[in-house]
């Protein structure tokens, strides 16, 4: 990947910064706003479940598939979710085709825990049959315009997707796995509507969402992740350090502006409708 440090002139760099010592941002936005959210979900119909979101002119689409499998030895009646994450050269300069590489798989595990530890998804309804049977969900997120803060927008809309999930229902009968014609939906699946929420710093200076100008010349990140009434995890990127106070206010502003984006993002109304 290009050293994106190469590309942001010190001009640049230090112009971001005196208007984030003055509480301004390069956007116009004050230091704890965010830019806007534009969701639309069901938008891929190959898929069991999608959502196309946009945060300023960040974009991602993520789309749900399925597989039937065995459960793993140690949790025989629960299935299983994992997250991918790809960003593609057509999103910007900045990504190189090949494996995955740091940032990508920074993406999808933010992403993940956030879900995994908030008990997002209601597991035991992704059985089929004790030991033998359960669905396997893919959730792939793919990054078609990147202006900064991937984490956030990738949260929104895998959170979106898994609501708007409509799985074929399946049942192991005598001739092994039918299916009933129902469906699971995000009525079924989803307990849970953990939000990431991302912070960067440069010098001492902390703001939230960061734009991809700000992104390239901070010195650090952390993103928390909270359902609405409690932190579940907390990932923190670059060479800066945040002290423990900066940690308390970190989440207690988060749990804040969590709820106010909670009644803006309304994300329930993405349920699907299909049983």
């Amino acid at each position: 990947m290009m050293n994106v440090k190469r590309i942001v002139s010190r001009i640049e760099k230090n112009y971001i910064l005196s208007n984030l010592r003055k509480e301004e941002r390069i956007d116009g936005r004050g230091l704890w706003e965010y830019r806007k959210f534009r969701i639309e979900s069901d938008t891929i119909s190959s898929a069991e479940g999608s959502a196309d979101v946009t945060l300023g002119d960040t974009r991602i689409i993520t789309g749900l598939k399925y597989d039937i499998g065995q459960p793993f030895p140690d949790l025989p009646n629960e299935g299983v979710c994992t997250v991918m994450a790809e960003l593609l050269p057509l999103a910007s300069p900045l990504f190189e085709r090949g494996p995955p590489d740091e940032q990508s798989i920074e993406l999808a595990r933010v992403v993940d825990r956030g879900i995994r530890h908030a008990d997002c998804i209601q597991t035991q309804k992704l059985c089929i049959k004790e030991k033998e049977a359960v669905y396997i969900l893919f959730l792939d997120m793919y990054v078609i315009n990147h202006d900064g803060n991937l984490i956030d927008t990738g949260g929104v809309s895998a959170i979106t997707t898994l609501l708007s999930a409509h799985l074929p229902e399946g049942i192991i009968g005598d001739n092994g796995l039918e299916w009933t014609g129902k469906y699971l939906t995000g009525d079924d699946l989803v307990n849970e509507l953990p939000l990431v929420l991302t912070y960067g710093k440069i010098d001492d200076i902390i703001f939230l969402d960061p734009n991809l100008p700000e992104e390239l010349v901070c010195e650090g990140k952390i993103s928390i992740s909270v359902t609405e009434k409690k932190i579940t995890s907390i990932q923190k990127s670059g060479a800066t350090t945040f002290s423990i106070d900066d940690i308390k206010m970190l989440g207690k502003k988060t749990l804040e502006i969590s709820q106010k984006l909670r009644k803006e993002l309304n994300l329930l109304q993405y349920k699907t409708s299909i049983k």
